[in-house]
This record gives structure tokens, C-alpha cells and sequence, in this order.
């Protein structure tokens, strides 16, 4: 008799113990699930400067689409923003990029870079 008590007692034991394992990680679903979106707010994302006057906002917006508009009219002027973008894609890595790096190990590996 006293046998049969202490399995039921272990058998009871392991369910509960089972059952909270399986509430905590229900739990920790929850709360991994509930915090996403506030990732998606960060302010690290992007910095939108909002303006209080909605007239100025919309003039701004107004003369960024006339400066683009006429960028589009005239050929010159792209092909000079362009470059401007280029140049500034580019930056300090222009000098010693990853190609040339790349060209130089190349040559030092077949030993051709000896002749500079």
C-alpha cells in the first residue's frame, strides 16, 4: 500500500513539475512576442523633423520637388549630381578600396608587385 502512495506521489510530482515547465516557457513566449513592436519605434530608425507650421512643411516639400524637377530637365546638372554622389559614396575609402587591396595582394602573390 504504502508502495503504491509514494508512485502515485512521484507520478504527481512530475506532472506538476511538467506543468509549470510548460507554463514558463508559455510565459517567456509572451513576453518576447510583446516587445517587438517596440522595437519597430525606436528613434534610431530615422530622424523625421516634424514642424509644427503644416504650410511649412508643405512649402518645403513644395521647392524640393521644384529643385528635383528641374535636375530632371536639365541633363547637365544631373550628370553633375551624379559625380557629387559618387565622390561622396565614396569617401575616404576611394583611396585604397577593396579592388585595389585586392590588385596589390594579387601581385605580391605572383610577384609582379616586386617591380615597383
Amino acid at each position: 500500500m504504502q508502495r503504491i502512495f509514494s508512485a502515485l506521489g512521484q507520478a504527481f510530482r512530475n506532472s506538476i513539475l511538467i506543468l509549470v515547465t510548460v507554463s514558463l516557457l508559455s510565459l517567456s513566449n509572451l513576453f518576447i512576442f510583446a516587445n517587438q513592436p517596440a522595437y519597430a519605434a525606436t528613434s534610431s530608425s530615422a530622424n523625421i523633423n516634424r514642424t509644427s507650421d503644416p504650410t511649412e512643411d508643405a512649402s518645403f516639400r513644395e521647392e524640393a520637388y521644384e529643385e528635383a524637377a528641374e535636375q530632371a530637365r536639365n541633363p547637365d546638372k544631373q550628370d553633375e549630381i551624379y559625380n557629387e554622389s559618387v565622390k561622396a559614396n565614396k569617401g575616404p575609402q576611394a583611396e585604397n578600396g577593396l579592388v585595389e587591396g585586392a590588385k596589390e595582394l594579387v601581385e605580391k602573390v605572383t610577384g609582379q608587385g616586386d617591380s615597383k
